[in-house]
This record gives structure tokens, C-alpha cells and sequence, in this order.
């Protein structure tokens, strides 16, 4: 089974856990209760559950993790430009990895952290090549 390992910006680790391979990495972050936002309960429709992927990162994307991180792009957003950060909702943990979460909850931004979400990715994924340049080194 996958481990995953959960860092702080420092890469402190904060959590480990092994899960079943195949499992959408935002259904075992909220199991394993990590501290990630994830408001639209992991449709792809906002971008709170994104992660950082330090080890691990995946070489097939979501076409809906794509269409949106363009959106965002055209927008300025330009964290949303870097080969190792993914929204969660989109991602399923094959190998091992080490991720970050971007958003955590902070009762004077968020409600909630957000809702539970499904086992399978939504919407249906169209999956499309990710390239990882070597300088990530992931």
C-alpha cells in the first residue's frame, strides 16, 4: 500500500498513513484527518484542497484540473503555475507521497473545512500527460 506523508511548509512531516492504491488523495487526507480545505467537497469547482506534491508527483492530470488551473492562470493567480501543485479532488495515489496542503482552516476565512467527498473523482476524469520537469526532483 502507498504511504502518504503530510508536511508543513517547512517539511516538518505532520502526518503518515498508508492507504489502499487507487484512493483519491483528498478522500484519505480528510480520513486521516489532515487539516486541508476543501469547500465544494471535491468536484474540481474551487481550488481550496490544492496541494503541493514535494515526492510522489503524478504523471496524468485531470482535463478538469487543467481547464481550471488555466482559468485561474488567465487571472493572475500565478500560484497555480508550477508543475507539483494539484487540487487533491483531482489526484489518485498510486505510489508513495509527500504533500502540503495550501489551505488550511481558519475559522475567520472558512465555515468549515468542508464537506466529506466521494470515493471517485468528479467530475468523470479525462486524464491527460503531466509533464515533471527534472528540477523538481520529485
Amino acid at each position: 500500500m502507498p504511504k502518504v506523508t503530510v508536511v508543513d511548509f517547512m517539511r516538518t512531516v505532520l502526518k503518515e498513513f498508508e492507504v489502499e492504491k487507487g484512493t483519491k488523495l483528498l478522500k484519505a487526507l480528510i480520513d486521516n484527518e489532515v487539516d486541508i480545505v476543501h469547500t465544494c467537497g471535491g468536484n474540481a469547482k474551487c481550488t481550496t484542497c490544492r496541494v503541493t506534491i514535494h515526492k510522489g508527483v503524478p504523471t496524468k492530470k485531470t482535463q478538469a484540473q487543467h481547464d481550471r488551473f488555466e482559468k485561474m492562470m488567465r487571472s493572475g493567480a500565478t500560484q497555480f503555475d508550477h508543475p507539483a501543485v494539484f487540487l487533491s479532488c483531482q489526484v489518485v495515489v498510486e505510489n508513495d507521497m509527500t504533500v502540503s496542503a495550501s489551505e488550511t482552516f481558519n475559522r475567520v476565512i472558512h465555515d468549515s473545512p468542508g464537506k466529506d467527498t466521494e470515493d471517485k473523482i468528479t467530475p468523470d476524469p479525462v486524464w491527460v500527460d503531466h509533464e515533471v520537469p527534472d528540477w523538481w526532483g520529485g
